[in-house]
């Protein structure tokens, strides 16, 4: 529920605006009680600042460098992989794998909009396979500026971007150290600036 939260704030079209408990416990069907915990749990992330007597407000990283964004995201998924790869469980596995089979979906269908969405839950799968505090915080902090700028290209790159997510996942799952982060590296480098 935290990640459908947090799309719904980063998604919201007026960026300055204010969310309160309530909007947030009615849009979900959610207790307010629960409501508060999940907006205090994304202040804690730096998702959101608490404005007294106003509500929530977005911290914008948006505007933000994208290369600088873009720097940092790789240190931390290429630190949380290289983690991953020894502590990384059979669910972890499954659940990459079912996330491929949805991106080969989306990539069959073109579908930008679901592929983005199920490219993030790739990435964050594979940054959750460290199972290390640190770095799962530090990545969910990042969500915010890194996948909320769209490369020109990626529209028209679902081929070349899901073949870049199967040779990760095959070195991956292999525990091949060097050939996947070599195939992370490949994938997270490969835009033109």
């Amino acid at each position: 529920m935290v990640n459908r939260i947090r799309e719904y704030i980063y998604t919201a079209t007026d960026k300055e605006r204010f969310f309160s408990e309530r909007e947030i416990a009615q849009k979900f069907e959610l207790k307010r009680g629960v409501v508060r915990e999940i907006l205090l749990t994304l202040e804690g992330e730096g998702v959101l600042e608490r404005i007294p007597q106003k509500g929530y407000r977005y911290v914008r990283c948006s505007d933000s460098d994208p290369r600088s964004v873009e720097t940092i995201r790789y240190a931390v998924e290429r630190e949380a992989v290289r983690k991953a790869l020894t502590s990384r469980t059979r669910e972890d596995l499954v659940r990459l794998a079912l996330i491929l089979e949805d991106l080969d979906r989306f990539t069959r269908e073109k579908d930008l909009e679901n592929f983005s969405r199920t490219d993030l839950e790739f990435h964050e799968q594979l940054v959750a396979a460290s199972h290390d505090n640190l770095l799962i915080k530090m990545f969910a902090f990042l969500q915010g500026a890194m996948f909320h700028y769209q490369h020109p290209a990626f529209s028209e790159a679902f081929e070349e971007t899901q073949a870049c997510h199967h040779r990760i996942f095959q070195h991956f799952k292999a525990g091949e150290t060097e050939k996947t982060l070599e195939a992370l590296q490949e994938h997270l480098v490969r835009w033109p600036e």
